[in-house]
């Protein structure tokens, strides 16, 4: 195990950190892990990876970034890299937990753009039960191919993937309003100003900075930001500021002075206002609340 700002990380959970190949792809039981430590998988996240589940018996409690979501199989849950997750399962619950690797799922999305909203979105979906026959029959075969030594196994596991992921999208869509956005010029800039956000939010990194390392305007990446998200490029680089802050509270015993730091804020005094404006909660009294 490793920490990154105190949140517990791993490489698979229990296991230390370790580097994650390109091509990474894992699978295994919810009960293989998952039992052997009491069924409680405790907040913690991991470098390079994403998860999708398969649950296909039982229940239990989603934690992803300090919010709970109770879910009953038959369900689909999707964890995003780097998201602070847990789970609480019901003694018993049976499915399936894919792993896949950033690179891995970035290849994808680079052919199959239609499917990067789907890798960044964390969620539990649940599933009719008519359509989990077909949903588990996938899982199955992805988990053949990891198993086995065959010729073609990676080709054929990463197809598998794919499939399961365009299921994990179409059932999204169903529970999404008929007015989801198409992928457009503003939402190619937004997702390369969110991706270099990740990568700089706890440097004193500004608006006009941002749109400089994106050689457009700001007023350019105010209007693709609006027009795509519905917020200002300074809300989404806050909003990224407030999550960060909200997770070192809710996870580490840092003070608020590293805390803000760690947030790209030089000023603690400046960072703590900011907190209680965007959640009417002084940092310390979040904490104290355990963000309730």
């Amino acid at each position: 195990m490793a920490a990154r700002s105190g949140i517990p990380q791993y490489f698979l959970y229990g296991e230390s950190i370790q580097d994650v190949d390109e091509h990474f792809l894992h699978v295994e039981s919810i009960a293989a892990r998952s039992a052997l430590h009491d069924w409680s998988i405790a907040p913690h996240a991991h470098r390079d990876l994403r998860h999708t589940l398969l649950v296909r018996q039982g229940g239990g409690q989603f934690h992803a970034e300090g919010n709970i979501q109770a879910f009953e199989a038959p369900a689909l849950i999707t964890v995003p890299l780097a998201c602070v997750h847990g789970f609480e399962f019901r003694p018993g619950t049976q499915g399936w937990i894919v792993t896949a690797s950033g690179a891995l799922l970035g290849r994808i999305a680079t052919h199959h753009p239609e499917l990067d909203g789907v890798f960044r979105s964390a969620a539990a979906l649940s599933v009719a039960k008519l359509a989990l026959s077909p949903l588990q029959a996938k899982f199955e075969v992805l988990e053949e191919e990891f198993r086995l030594t065959q010729p073609g196994r990676r080709a054929a596991a990463e197809a598998a993937l794919m499939a399961i992921e365009v299921a994990v999208l179409r059932l999204t869509l169903e529970r999404s309003s008929p007015n989801v956005r198409t992928r457009n010029t503003d939402t190619v800039l937004v997702e390369r100003y969110r991706a270099l956000i990740e990568k700089q939010f706890r440097e004193q990194t500004g608006v006009a900075d941002y749109a400089a390392l994106l050689f457009v305007s700001q007023e350019r990446l105010r209007l693709a930001c609006v027009r795509s998200t519905g917020s200002s490029p300074l809300a989404l680089l806050n909003a990224r500021r407030l999550l960060e802050a909200k997770r070192n509270l809710l996870y580490t015993n840092m003070n608020v002075t590293l805390i803000a730091e760690a947030c790209g804020f030089a000023d603690p005094a400046y960072f703590s206002r900011f907190f209680a404006r965007a959640t009417g909660k002084a940092p310390r009294e979040y904490r104290a609340g355990r963000g309730q």
